[in-house]
């Protein structure tokens, strides 16, 4: 009797363990839930700025991080709310060559220097500061690849910065950049707005208040953007295959929480119609940390004010006048994008779409490789420097 009941204990064991393991699941999945709605964690993750590579940087000597002797100024910045941003101005390879050796930077020379070559106002991502190495390698591509100064600032609670980052303070810190630069006397087009995965949102946030305010930069970059905090969460996966927030799209209300939860609501994709200079995106296919399609997302929101309205995807069943209604509709805006995006495709690089958009250059640049870090690729700062006139 022992023998034969042998099986049937096997199966209730097997039962009870698979039980467990989905309760265990279910409550690691509603703690996880948990966490992200809570502020302090969501901040953490968001800005990383408490994640640090070096025990302690040495600012005052970006010579420790791969810069040329005498080509860096450290500054310290005010923003509007007087909160103490730290930054670096690098010279450009021309105007560095024009410096007696050894130098000796002056900030005294940062108004000869925008005014002699353009810049580039450089807008991190998350993590580290602005000696990070990854970063100092686009410093040194950009002033010698395109011949532009650059000013990097470190965000407030990163690096040597006071406080805390906020929406509303790191735009501050952003303005606080460019309008330094236009009190050393550089002109409008004469300034470049870059920003990298995070910094992309700030990048963006300070070309729809120069828009608003009328200026017009030379252009803004994009590398490997977000189109929201929100549409990011919706596609995160944990351990990079666990889906994090759809199974939450099953129960009523549950994606409204999550949105009225989030403190730091970064949307990119609503301050479209502000940006009111040229556009560059860029984005890698094996982007493993921000899917590229959130980049087309903001490429055919630029392409709106020229394109005919894009159907919805009916919901209900149709009648089938409706659903050749719906057909046309979608065939007349695919042809019309055809007809107004000019596309090139490299073979082995990538391919760049391209469109006057209101009197403005709007570019989508998707590449097969690069990664998150898309600016370490020649190819990408090739286009930049050809589509905003380095050249």
């Amino acid at each position: 009797m022992s023998t034969a009941g042998s099986p049937k204990k096997a199966r209730s064991s097997l039962y009870t363990r698979i039980q467990k393991f989905f309760l265990v699941m279910g409550l690691l999945y509603g703690l996880a839930i948990v966490l992200v709605m809570t502020p302090f964690l969501q901040s953490s993750v968001l800005y990383a700025q408490h994640i640090h590579f070096f025990s302690y940087s040495k600012f005052e000597h970006p010579e420790h991080y791969g810069l040329a002797p005498g080509k860096t100024i450290n500054l310290q910045l005010r923003s509007s709310d007087n909160t103490s941003i730290g930054a670096w101005f690098i010279f450009s390879d021309p105007f560095y060559r024009k410096l007696p050796y050894p130098p000796t930077p002056e900030p005294h020379q940062i108004s000869e220097a925008v005014h002699h070559n353009p810049t580039i106002l450089f807008l991190h991502g998350n993590t580290g500061t602005r000696a990070l190495p990854l970063r100092t390698v686009l410093y040194t591509a950009y002033t010698a690849r395109l011949s532009a100064n650059v000013l990097a600032i470190d965000y407030r609670g990163f690096g040597d910065s006071e406080g805390h980052p906020t929406v509303q303070g790191v735009s501050k810190d952003a303005r606080a950049g460019w309008d330094y630069l236009v009190e050393q006397g550089a002109r409008p087009e004469d300034v470049l707005i870059i920003g990298h995965s995070l910094g992309t949102a700030i990048a963006g946030l300070l070309a729809a208040e120069l828009g608003k305010d009328g200026i017009q930069p030379r252009g803004l970059v994009l590398m490997s953007p977000f189109s929201s905090v929100r549409a990011l969460m919706d596609q995160y996966y944990l351990f990079g295959f666990l889906p994090l927030l759809k199974p939450l799209s099953m129960i009523p209300l549950a994606p409204r929480l999550i949105t009225w939860s989030l403190v730091h609501k970064f949307d990119t994709l609503t301050l479209v119609p502000d940006i009111k200079c040229s556009v560059l995106i860029a984005h890698a296919g094996n982007d493993w940390d921000i899917p590229y399609s959130h980049s087309q997302v903001l490429f055919n929101a630029f392409l709106s004010p020229i394109l005919p309205q894009a159907p919805p995807l009916p919901e209900n069943p149709l009648s089938h006048a409706d659903w050749q209604t719906y057909n046309d509709q979608t065939s007349l805006h695919a042809q019309k994008r055809d007809q107004l995006v000019s596309t090139t495709q490299v073979a082995g690089y990538g391919t760049l779409e391209q469109v006057q958009v209101q009197g403005r250059n709007v570019a989508l640049l998707l590449t097969e490789a690069g990664g998150h870090d898309i600016g370490r690729v020649e190819g990408v700062q090739e286009t930049i420097g050809r589509m905003f006139g380095f050249y």
